[in-house]
């Protein structure tokens, strides 16, 4: 029998009783995760994981949490930019903390124009 802990969380929605609950979250990514979305900014190394196979599954499911976000951060700039022709891409780069460069390039990788005033500029 395996003797290390096993981890999970649960999401559920306040107005409804839809839960859902993800199983084998290594302990220092919840850990990591709880205190990235509670902006606690003194951040730690593992305490859990000590051995070179329980830190590169570490690795690997922090690794696996970054790119969904990052791709989840992307569908949402998009989707933030694409609320009006007047959306606010300053705000929308600061909420994203990125430079106005990288967002452009986000929002092109997505199908936004660059430049909102000649949305033709790319059909020639």
């Amino acid at each position: 029998m395996n003797d290390k802990q096993n981890w999970y969380a649960e999401f559920g929605s306040a107005s409804n009783n839809c839960e859902d609950a993800v199983f084998d979250i290594r302990p220092d990514v919840a850990i990591a995760f709880a205190d990235a979305i509670r902006n606690r900014v003194n951040i730690q190394g593992p305490h859990h994981a000590q051995d070179f196979d329980d830190l590169t599954a570490t690795i690997a499911q922090t690794s696996r949490l970054i790119q969904h976000l990052e791709t989840f951060r992307e569908l949402t700039i998009t989707a933030a930019d694409r609320t009006s022709p007047h959306a606010d891409r300053k705000a929308i780069a600061i909420a994203a903390a990125m430079p106005p460069s990288r967002l452009y390039r986000v929002l092109e990788k997505h199908g936004q124009p660059r430049d909102r005033k000649n949305p033709t500029s790319k059909e020639s």
